[in-house]
C-alpha cells in the first residue's frame, strides 16, 4: 500500500468557477427541487400566544407572498416556498455570504389548542404572520392558508 501524501496542484480558480456554478444553479433552478433536509433552508420564526391568538412570525425577506405556501392541521404548520436569488448574474467574488436563496421548509408544532379554520396569513415587511384564535383543539383536515400581502 502506497502511503505517501497525495499532493494536488493549486486550482482554486476552477473551484471557484464549479461553486459559482453550483450556487447559481441551485438557486434559479427552473423545476421544483424535493424539499429534503439537506437541500433546504430554514428560516429564523417567532412564535408566542398572546392573551387570545398564537402567533408564529417567520423572516422572509424579499419575497412574494405568492410564493409562500401555508398548511394547518392545527396541531402542526408547515411553511414552505423558494426565494429567488436577486443578485445580478455573472461571475462574482463572494467576501461574505450569509442570505439564504433556494428552497425553504420549516415545520412547527403548534403547542396549545387553537382553532384550525380561524388562521390567517399575511406578509408585511419582510415578516410572514400566521395567527391562530386560542380555542378547543377539534380534528381537522390539513388546509392551506393563502397569504395576503401589503408590503
Amino acid at each position: 500500500m502506497d502511503t505517501r501524501p497525495v499532493v494536488l496542484q493549486d486550482d482554486s480558480e476552477n473551484v471557484d468557477d464549479i461553486f459559482e456554478i453550483l450556487v447559481t444553479s441551485y438557486s434559479r433552478a427552473t423545476r421544483p427541487l424535493v424539499l429534503d433536509k439537506d437541500l433546504t433552508w430554514r428560516p429564523a420564526t417567532d412564535a408566542y400566544a398572546t392573551e387570545s391568538e398564537y402567533v408564529v412570525q417567520v423572516d422572509l425577506a424579499g419575497m412574494d407572498p405568492a410564493g409562500i405556501e401555508v398548511l394547518t392541521d392545527g396541531e402542526t404548520l408547515t411553511l414552505r416556498g423558494t426565494r429567488s436569488d436577486i443578485a445580478p448574474s455573472g461571475k462574482k467574488h463572494y467576501f461574505k455570504m450569509e442570505i439564504n436563496v433556494g428552497p425553504f421548509a420549516r415545520r412547527l408544532t403548534i403547542p396549545v389548542p387553537v382553532v384550525a379554520e380561524s388562521a390567517t396569513a399575511r406578509y408585511r415587511n419582510g415578516f410572514l404572520y400566521v395567527t391562530f384564535s386560542l380555542g378547543d383543539r377539534r380534528d381537522c383536515d390539513r388546509r392551506r392558508i393563502d397569504v395576503n400581502g401589503s408590503e
